[in-house]
């Protein structure tokens, strides 16, 4: 880092999914900021007001414009520091390298959160690490705010996502699956589409980083049978310090993408439809049979609805030729058709913009409340 004040604050925390994913395209972009690792009091002064929620990561410009949300974030950076892009400039690339950017961020989110949480030994560790952060500045003992942190993920992202004992072994099997996807992709190259790192690195990063990479249990598990995915992880921490090949990245040709594409179209985009109709008919819950697992009493989530229209929108955006290649590489997987509007809740806004919106202003009442709770996830207070 630079001697001169950086140009950004980064709010994120050290556990944190989406803070490890805006982290690691920051260092590979070589821009200057500093870190800010939260704690409840900086989230209610200063995340909160500015952004709406109490959520990272967060970023702020040294000339006070506040920016969230990695999905519109990354795109925002990328035209703002053109340097070392990491979204492709070819529109086949950029949507094809979007589509599975959705997919991490929203699907194999769940698997990610699974086996940070239904596991004792892991939820213990990951309970204590998230006690001994958000306890500071706070008059709660460490052991006390780890325990109540560990009940609260697990009743929200692990019975309240549709894990039971019925599928249990069917989501665990989620990372292992993943993990050869992208074990057989590193064989023979040093990222995901060639000799330097792209929006697909970044956002695979997002759950083999600070989840897998670091959890204990999955960690083993990566470091034991998926050693190029172990050595890719450490070499994008570490890719800031690389001076980037100008070779062209690779054009999704490879077939050790298929079972990934598959699983997009089987399971992902089945399961976004089903989310929009639920959105849609202003229901909380609904149930599915996605990628061949039955989940039951998932809950609605009005920002995967909007995942789906922006998708739905930036396909029809494609040149007529860029689209025929994209069906091309599809064909068979489903995703084409399920591309195509309409679909339910197209009502929504598009995720198209990293600008934070401050919030309303907040009474003592509702900062009690986010003290204990936090802010609700999918919808800004």
């Amino acid at each position: 880092m630079s001697q001169t004040t950086p140009p950004y604050r980064m709010y994120l925390s050290d556990v944190s999914y989406f803070s490890g994913k805006l982290e690691g395209a920051l260092r590979a972009k070589r821009i200057d900021y500093a870190r800010v690792c939260i704690t409840p009091d900086i989230l209610l002064r200063e995340v909160l007001p500015n952004t709406g929620w109490m959520k990272v990561p967060a970023l702020r410009r040294d000339d006070g414009l506040w920016l969230n949300d990695t999905t519109p974030l990354l795109r925002w950076l990328d035209e703002a520091h053109p340097q070392r892009r990491l979204i492709p400039e070819d529109p086949y690339r950029a949507f094809l390298s979007t589509l599975i950017e959705d997919y991490c961020d929203e699907w194999q989110w769940r698997p990610a959160m699974f086996w940070r949480w239904a596991w004792p030994d892991n939820a213990r560790y990951l309970g204590s690490r998230l006690g001994a952060e958000l306890s500071k500045g706070t008059p709660h003992p460490a052991w006390a705010m780890g325990l109540y942190f560990r009940k609260r993920q697990q009743r929200i992202f692990l019975r309240g996502d549709g894990v039971r004992r019925s599928n249990f072994d069917a989501i665990a099997a989620l990372y292992p699956q993943a993990l050869g996807w992208l074990e057989s992709l590193l064989a023979n190259r040093r990222y995901l589409l060639g000799d330097r790192p792209s929006l697909v690195d970044i956002a695979w990063f997002g759950p083999m980083f600070r989840h897998y990479a670091q959890d204990p249990r999955p960690a083993v598990l990566m470091a034991e049978h998926a050693p190029n995915v172990w050595a890719w992880v450490t070499r994008l921490w570490r890719s800031g310090a690389e001076d980037w090949s100008a070779s062209e990245l690779e054009d999704f040709s490879d077939r050790a993408w298929n079972p990934m594409l598959a699983d997009l179209g089987a399971a992902y985009l089945p399961y976004l439809h089903d989310n929009a109709a639920a959105v849609a008919g202003a229901r909380d819950r609904f149930s599915g049979r996605y990628g061949g697992i039955d989940y039951p009493d998932l809950p609605a989530v009005q920002y995967r609805a909007r995942c789906l229209k922006t998708l739905q929108h930036a396909y029809a955006a494609l040149p007529d030729e860029v689209r025929a290649r994209v069906d091309t590489r599809l064909q068979g997987t489903g995703i084409s058709k399920a591309l195509q509007p309409p679909s339910a809740a197209q009502n929504l806004a598009l995720i198209d913009s990293a600008v934070a919106s401050a919030s309303a202003p907040i009474s003592l009442t509702q900062r009690l409340r986010y003290y204990a709770a936090g802010t609700p996830w999918d919808r800004a207070p």
